[in-house]
């Protein structure tokens, strides 16, 4: 499919284009993947970002029927957990090799030379969206009480998940702060422990857990300290990881990875914690100043000034910031319209990116009317 920018939702187009756009690339849900080479890896790279899109689709127009769809996906990935699949083909297979048993998590060998293991991140991607449809059935009040005890019925086994990695936690460097560490004690990076951070704050709000609300501010406390913040251009810059705990702040981590940990921001930032509306803005023109480069070109990482690569078709993925600039919305739409063969705005990560933009123009004017 090519883009023009008109069809990716300019001034000049409805803003209705992005939810068509959306709509056509969430078919990959219509069937999830079977268990294969890479065991549930594809769920959590794959059909995450679908779910998290069916989330953000309704709260953009509030038709129904991106719940119905979601309840189902929910169902089906839940059914695909190591504990389930264990207590029905047998354990061998679903024994999480760094940890010795088998997991209430989605496991694989693909990024372990073929050991079966459950991957903090994995767990995170997958339980965050879970999560945010519980709040958005209970925020929905009598108007959704149609799917409010399947809803409630999902909040226990999304505990079980996150809570796999509790032995993984660790409190520091400094006070108020927190992150979480492999198996083997060395620190995650920063991608991988925001991700079951964005579950937690959800959490919190679902459960009134003195725990979660504890530890994902925590967590955005330490996300917090290992920002560089780019005096040039006023906006925000930060690694893939530290290599420990108490490591400094730096830059280069990939448009891909980087959007995860942007939109953990984001959550922080609409639970008061530990960014404000200045870092909002930094993290907009992170987007518009720190990697966009010029006709439709963006910086294959933050603070860098190659351009293109394969993860930088993942830019649809910072669409929310469009919320605090459009301009936001431009330089993706201009980059999409530029390399209209790269996959930007495909798949289940394109669905999610225009529904983003679509809510952060609805967000947006939102906002303009409350002043």
């Amino acid at each position: 499919m090519i883009l023009t920018s008109g069809a990716c939702g300019h001034a000049d187009s409805p803003p209705l284009a992005f939810c068509a756009l959306a709509e056509q690339n969430l078919a990959g849900l219509d069937r999830l993947p079977d268990d294969d080479a890479d065991g549930y890896g594809e769920l959590a790279w794959g059909t995450s970002y679908g779910m998290m899109a069916l989330n953000v689709l309704y709260e953009a127009t509030g038709d129904t029927k991106y719940l119905d769809t979601q309840m189902r996906v929910i169902e089906e990935v839940l059914a695909r957990r190591d504990s389930d699949l264990a207590a029905r083909f047998g354990a061998d297979k679903y024994t999480d090799t760094q940890r010795g048993r088998v997991l209430q998590a989605w496991g694989t060998g693909h990024y372990s030379d073929g050991k079966h293991t459950c991957w903090a991140v994995h767990t995170g991607m997958l339980a965050y969206p879970m999560a945010e449809f519980v709040r958005i059935v209970r925020r929905g009040g009598a108007g959704l009480l149609t799917y409010r005890e399947k809803a409630e019925s999902f909040v226990p086994k999304i505990e079980a998940a996150i809570r796999e990695f509790d032995a993984e936690w660790r409190e520091g460097p400094e006070e108020g702060m927190g992150y979480y560490v492999f198996p083997s004690g060395a620190i995650l990076p920063n991608n991988q422990m925001n991700a079951p951070g964005r579950a937690l704050f959800v959490l919190g709000d679902l459960t009134g857990s003195r725990e979660y609300k504890d530890k994902s501010r925590r967590l955005a406390a330490f996300f917090r300290s290992k920002l560089t913040h780019s005096a040039e251009k006023d906006c925000t810059f930060w690694a893939y990881s530290q290599g420990k705990p108490d490591g400094p702040p730096g830059t280069g981590e990939d448009v891909s990875h980087a959007a995860i940990n942007a939109h953990f921001a984001y959550i922080a930032w609409e639970h008061h914690a530990s960014l404000d509306d200045a870092d909002m803005q930094r993290f907009a023109r992170t987007v518009t100043k720190g990697l966009y480069l010029g006709k439709g070109q963006l910086a294959a990482t933050l603070g860098g000034s190659k351009p293109n690569d394969s993860l930088t078709a993942q830019i649809g993925r910072w669409g929310f910031l469009a919320r605090f600039d459009p301009e936001v919305e431009r330089v993706i739409c201009e980059y999409v319209a530029a390399h209209p063969t790269s996959g930007a705005l495909t798949g289940t990560t394109g669905a999610l990116g225009y529904a983003y933009l679509l809510r952060a123009r609805v967000l947006r004017e939102r906002d303009a009317a409350r002043g």
